[in-house]
């Protein structure tokens, strides 16, 4: 008897990240695909496909009895449509009706973010929790938000956006076109900048935070920054929604250690203090799979 898993895909805005994973959130299999720099939907369906049917050859005592997908930019779950993607001019694309005929299979699909969100509830440290904001700190900043143990996008799909909480005023520009945001000056790039300001040398978060870690001052102090702008942001949102935890992922949190003391300080100064004073502020427990088990737990017992 084959055994029951959901195919899970992971779409980036470079790569595709396919796995088999079971009802307890295991990843029997995994493969990825670089895209190249221009790519079309077409290119995503044919790359979806590919990966669907090599995890078949390599596990075949496996049997996927559905799929979930997490979209970069905006997903409407409901329609299966994904409705915009900046980076590659991906609009309206029908994908969980196109996917659902080549693949034989029912898809569901997500905001990554929000996907990420959600599966914590049902793979990771949100299981006995049902109101948290799952921030990511990588290449930017991105959050999505539960309410009552379900996913809350608001009236237009934006809520959970810490990455845009101004947390300095005329601060670097972001992305958005905004001064000053948690995204500005809190994600992978703008560590970057932020030590080449001082140094003149263009070097990655990581190699920056290798250095932190070797104690070079300049390197620490840069880290330490960080985590005040990324306790601020999230004191500011714990001011409006009051929640009982709040779930860091993504790149930059590989150097949770070297911004801990300086979140948690900045959280408390930021907050308004007497009814968060017992919010919690966490690494996720999913780690870097936390976009796979994204995908799986979208079709999980659907």
């Amino acid at each position: 008897m084959k055994k029951d898993v959901i195919f899970a895909c992971d779409i980036g805005g470079s790569k595709l990240l396919c796995g088999f994973i079971d009802e307890k959130g295991s990843i029997i299999d995994k493969e990825k695909l670089i895209f190249p720099l221009e790519f079309t939907e077409e290119t995503i369906e044919s790359y979806i496909l590919e990966l669907y049917t090599l995890l078949k050859e390599r596990n075949p005592e496996c049997k996927a009895v559905s799929c979930g997908m997490t979209i970069p930019g905006l997903a409407d779950p409901k329609n299966g449509i994904w409705v915009y993607a900046c980076f590659s001019g991906i609009s309206n694309f029908p994908i969980a009706e196109r996917m659902s005929e080549k693949l034989g299979l029912s898809v569901y699909i997500e905001n990554d973010v929000n996907a990420c969100a959600y599966a914590e509830s049902v793979f990771g440290i949100c299981k006995d929790c049902s109101d948290y904001l799952w921030v990511t700190v990588s290449n930017g900043v991105g959050g999505g938000l539960v309410l009552n143990g379900q996913v809350y996008s608001g009236a237009f799909g934006g809520a959970g956006e810490i990455g845009h909480i101004i947390v300095e005023d005329n601060g670097p520009l972001c992305p958005c076109g905004h001064k000053g945001c948690v995204e500005g000056v809190a994600a992978g790039p703008a560590i970057s900048r932020r030590y080449e300001a001082v140094t003149g040398e263009n070097i990655s978060a990581l190699e920056i935070s290798k250095r932190a870690r070797n104690g070079e001052k300049l390197a620490v102090e840069v880290f330490k920054k960080t985590g005040e702008y990324i306790g601020k942001g999230l004191g500011s949102a714990a001011s409006l929604l009051n929640l009982r935890r709040y779930v860091l992922g993504g790149g930059v949190m590989q150097s949770f250690d070297l911004m801990e003391e300086d979140i948690h300080k900045a959280f408390r100064n930021e907050a308004f203090s007497s009814p968060n004073k017992n919010a919690e502020i966490v690494l996720t427990a999913l780690k870097y799979e936390a976009g796979l088990l994204g995908a799986a737990s979208l079709a999980i017992n659907k």
